[in-house]
C-alpha cells in the first residue's frame, strides 16, 4: 500500500513538472524581443478618429520593427506586411507612452507587445529565417578619447557616455546596460585597463551588473582636417568567456555638431553587436532538430531548477519524457536551429549541452553558471563599413510521455 502510494505520488509531481515546463516555454516564445518601444506617430485628420488611426499606423511601424530587429533587415524590409486586422490579431497588449491632440492632430508614442507564434508562422511562411535567442545583459563600457589622446571612461569629461545613455537598447536581441559611474566604478576599473582588456577587473563589474560579456567601445577624435571636417575613429570589443570580438569603424562629422557624430557612432556599434549575434542565431522556424539528452540530478529542486530554466529556452519546442530515476532524467528534445544554436541559447540559461562522442543526437544536459560555447562569426561588415529529498522511488517513472506543447 505504502509503495503503491509513492508510485502515485511520483507520477502526479511529474505530471507537474512537465507543466511547469511547458508553461516556461510558452511564456519565453513571448520575449522581450517581439516588443516595440518609442514607436512615433503623427497624423491629421478628423478627430474622431484620429487615435484609432493612430493605434493601426503604430501597430505596423512596430511590427515592421520588431521583424527587422530578428530577421534579415533587406528580407523583412521586402515583405508586404498582413491587412490592419490581422496585425491587430497578433498584438498581445500594448501602452501610449505620451500623446498630444489638437483639433485635427494626433501626436503619440506607444509601445506594442506582439505574440511570438504568429509573427514566427509569418516570417516561416514567407521563408525567412530569425533569430529568437536574447543574450544575457551585455554590459557596455563606451571610451571617449579627445584630440589631446586623453582618454575618459567616467565623469562628465566621457563625451560618448550621454549618446549611448539614449542609445543603448534593453529590449533587443541583446539587452544593454551602462554603469552608474559611481565610486565602486571608478575604482574598480580605469580606461586605461578597460582598453588593454584587463579581463579579471572587466570580469568583477560585469558581474556587478548581472552582465554576461562586456563590450569595450571607444570613440577616438582627430583634429580637424583641412577640410574642416572631423574624424571619429570607432572601435568595440565583446569580452566573453571565449575568445574576444572587435569591430573596427570611421566617420566624419562637423566639429560643430560633435555630438551627432558621437551619436552615429554608438548606433554603428550598436548594430554591429545586434548584427553579429542575429547573423549567427537565425533559424529557419520550418525544421527542427532532435536529441536524447541525458539530464543528471542530485536533489529535487535541482531538477525543478532544471525545468524553468528549460523554459526560458525559446528555440525549444518540445520536450517528450523518457525515463526519470533519483539520479537520471533522460529526455528527447526538439528544438530549432543548428546543436551550436541550441547550445548558445541554453548558454543564456546557464545550462550546457555536451553532445556524446560520434553521435551528436545524443548528449549531457547540466546546470552550468559558467556555460560557455563557441562564439559565433562575425558576420558581414556593416554597409558603412561594417539537499532535498531526491524524486521517490528508484524505478523508471511513466515512460513515454506526451510532448510539452509548444
Amino acid at each position: 500500500m505504502e509503495l503503491t502510494i509513492i508510485r502515485r505520488h511520483c507520477r502526479g509531481l511529474l505530471a507537474l513538472l512537465l507543466l511547469v515546463l511547458s508553461t516556461g516555454v510558452a511564456a519565453a516564445q513571448s520575449g522581450q524581443i517581439y516588443t516595440a518601444t518609442g514607436i512615433d506617430v503623427d497624423i491629421t485628420g478628423d478627430i474622431a478618429t484620429l487615435r484609432d488611426q493612430a493605434m493601426l499606423e503604430g501597430q505596423r511601424k512596430a511590427l515592421q520593427k520588431v521583424l527587422g530587429d530578428i530577421a534579415p533587415a533587406d528580407r523583412a524590409a521586402s515583405l508586404q506586411l498582413p491587412s490592419d486586422d490581422v496585425i491587430s490579431s497578433w498584438v498581445q497588449d500594448f501602452e501610449i507612452e505620451e500623446e498630444k491632440t489638437s483639433a485635427t492632430r494626433y501626436i503619440g508614442r506607444f509601445t506594442f507587445r506582439f505574440m511570438a507564434e504568429p509573427v514566427q508562422q509569418y516570417l516561416a511562411g514567407n521563408s525567412v529565417q530569425f533569430a529568437q535567442v536574447q543574450t544575457k545583459r551585455l554590459l557596455v563600457l563606451p571610451i571617449y578619447t579627445d584630440e589631446a589622446g586623453n582618454s575618459n571612461l567616467w565623469g562628465p569629461t566621457n563625451l560618448w557616455l550621454a549618446p549611448w545613455s539614449l542609445k543603448a537598447p534593453n529590449i533587443s536581441l541583446v539587452p544593454m546596460v551602462l554603469p552608474t559611474g559611481d565610486v565602486s566604478d571608478t575604482e574598480a576599473l580605469s580606461a586605461t585597463q578597460a582598453l588593454a582588456g584587463d579581463l579579471p577587473r572587466l570580469t568583477a563589474l560585469a558581474q556587478r551588473y548581472g552582465a554576461g560579456d562586456v563590450l569595450v567601445t571607444e570613440v577616438r577624435a582627430s583634429p580637424p582636417g583641412a577640410d574642416g571636417k572631423q574624424n571619429f575613429e570607432i572601435t568595440a570589443t565583446r569580452y566573453s568567456r571565449e575568445s574576444p570580438q572587435s569591430f573596427t569603424d570611421s566617420l566624419a562629422g562637423d566639429p560643430a555638431t560633435i555630438d551627432e557624430s558621437l551619436s552615429q557612432s554608438a548606433d554603428r556599434a550598436i548594430a554591429w553587436v545586434q548584427s553579429q549575434w542575429k547573423q549567427a542565431n537565425l533559424v529557419d522556424a520550418s525544421k527542427q532538430s532532435t536529441m536524447t539528452v541525458e539530464v543528471p540530478i542530485a536533489t529535487l529542486k535541482q531538477w525543478v531548477d532544471i525545468k524553468k530554466q528549460l523554459g526560458g529556452v525559446p528555440s525549444l519546442k518540445s520536450v517528450r519524457m523518457v525515463s526519470l530515476t533519483r539520479s537520471l532524467a533522460i529526455l528527447d528534445i526538439s528544438f530549432l536551429g543548428d546543436v551550436p544554436q541550441f547550445q548558445r541559447s541554453l548558454a543564456q540559461q546557464d545550462l550546457s549541452l555536451a553532445t556524446a562522442l560520434g553521435d551528436p543526437s545524443k548528449g549531457t544536459l547540466r546546470q552550468d553558471p559558467n556555460a560557455s560555447v563557441s562564439q559565433p562569426p562575425p558576420p558581414a561588415p556593416l554597409p558603412s563599413q561594417m539537499n532535498q529529498p531526491a524524486v521517490p522511488g528508484s524505478d523508471p517513472a511513466v515512460p513515454n510521455q506526451p510532448a510539452v506543447p509548444q
